[in-house]
């Protein structure tokens, strides 16, 4: 099962959030959009300050990133 590496950055890596197996790289992106929703609930200080949550794979790839304050349905 394929490793993903969750971060929380702004530019700069803010916050590590972990290393995930997941299926592939639709479940990465799954995961990150709910991580997203979870940060922008948890910590609404940080909308339009650029935070994004970045997502790459075991070898260093980019699999996505999903701005916090990017609007998300669900």
């Amino acid at each position: 099962m394929p490793r993903y590496y969750f971060k929380l950055v702004d530019g700069h890596l803010v916050t590590n959030y972990g290393v995930h197996d997941l299926d592939g790289e639709i479940a990465a992106q799954i995961a990150a959009i709910e991580l997203a929703r979870s940060i922008r609930e948890e910590r609404p200080e940080l909308v339009g300050k650029r935070y994004s949550v970045s997502v790459t794979d075991e070898f260093g790839g980019d699999v996505c990133i999903i701005p916090i304050e990017t609007p998300l349905t669900g």
